[in-house]
Formats: structure tokens, C-alpha cells, sequence
């Protein structure tokens, strides 16, 4: 019952029932990062006519902290970029670093 509560009233650790509900039916998985985040589109690479672009969405794998993207995925998910790094052999250049977690608010 506690594990039910939480998926419909939380967001910061995983996805809620909405965004799961929202990702079966309009949702198509692109890719998982190493850290076993899942990044998605809308279905078919179809156009949101109310933004005009292609919906781009990451459910994280724990708690949601937006500096956990990496380098690759950070470029499509923000639409710098249109193809994603699992359709590219993706290398990273020499000088990206590896990730840290953000530690603001940590003593």
C-alpha cells in the first residue's frame, strides 16, 4: 500500500502513475544511460503540434537529479542534437568529465 501512495503522490523518487500512464500509451524508449536511467520520445518521433517539436522525456533510475545526465544524452534531450547517442557510436571527447553527483546542500 506505501509502495502504491508513493508512485501516485511523488515525483523526486522514480516516476509517478501519470507519467507512467502517459509513457505506455504516447511513449517510445530511445535508450538507457549507464546509470540505468530511461529516456524517451513521443511515439514515432511525432510532432506535439502545441510545442511544435517532438516531446523528449528521462525517467530517472532512483531519485530525480537533473545533473545525473550525462554528456551524450544531455545534447538530445535538450534538442541540441537529433539523433541519439544509441543510434550513433557515440565517443566522448577528451575533455568530458566523468559525472559528480550535484552536492549543493551537502555538508
Amino acid at each position: 500500500m506505501k509502495q502504491f501512495f508513493l508512485k501516485l503522490f511523488t515525483w523526486w523518487n522514480g516516476q509517478t502513475f501519470g507519467t507512467q500512464l502517459w509513457t505506455s500509451r504516447f511513449g517510445e524508449l530511445v535508450g538507457q544511460d549507464e546509470q540505468g536511467n530511461r529516456y524517451y520520445r513521443t511515439a514515432g518521433g511525432k510532432i506535439d503540434p502545441t510545442l511544435g517539436f517532438e516531446r523528449r522525456w528521462v525517467i530517472y533510475n532512483g531519485y530525480a537529479e537533473a545533473s545525473r545526465i550525462p554528456p551524450e544524452w544531455h545534447g538530445w534531450i535538450h534538442h541540441v542534437v537529433d539523433t541519439p547517442p544509441t543510434e550513433i557510436n557515440y565517443q566522448p571527447r577528451e575533455w568530458e568529465k566523468p559525472h559528480q553527483p550535484n552536492l549543493t546542500g551537502t555538508p
